[in-house]
């Protein structure tokens, strides 16, 4: 169900505790309180100045929130994605199929027939024309 984690060197595990530290303050620290209107809250910037201290100074230390952090992101992938295909399926191929069973429209062609031999329909055969400008 769940791919395998990565690991990163010492490169990759300073990025990710330099952008998660800084994407804590400005979230968390900065733009939320503003917007909802109270006061700048200390802890984000707390979180952010430890990520950000040991992504620069002991990069190998944050494997372990790295890790836990792409399990989290995992999880939250699997749930998001089977959301965002019922939203579709519901809002977009059922009224979708309703409105072709409601005007009596079938593409595949699924009647019966007894007379019929075959349901197979014969291709058409092109002239060069057409495929020297195929669009």
């Amino acid at each position: 169900m769940f791919h395998e984690i990565p690991k990163l060197d010492k490169k990759g595990l300073r990025e990710f505790g330099l952008l998660t530290g800084i994407f804590i303050a400005l979230l968390f620290g900065l733009i939320l309180p503003l917007l909802w209107g109270h006061a700048l809250p200390l802890i984000p910037w707390i979180i952010a100045i430890v990520l950000g201290s040991l992504g620069l100074l002991i990069p190998q230390s944050l494997a372990p929130i790295y890790q836990g952090w792409m399990r989290v992101a995992q999880v939250l992938a699997w749930v998001n994605s089977r959301i965002i295909l019922g939203l579709i399926f519901f809002i977009i191929v059922t009224p979708m199929g309703l409105f072709m069973k409601l005007i009596k429209r079938d593409p595949l062609n699924r009647k019966f027939e007894f007379r019929l031999e075959t349901y197979r329909i014969s291709s058409q055969i092109k002239n060069k024309v057409s495929m020297e400008k195929p669009y």
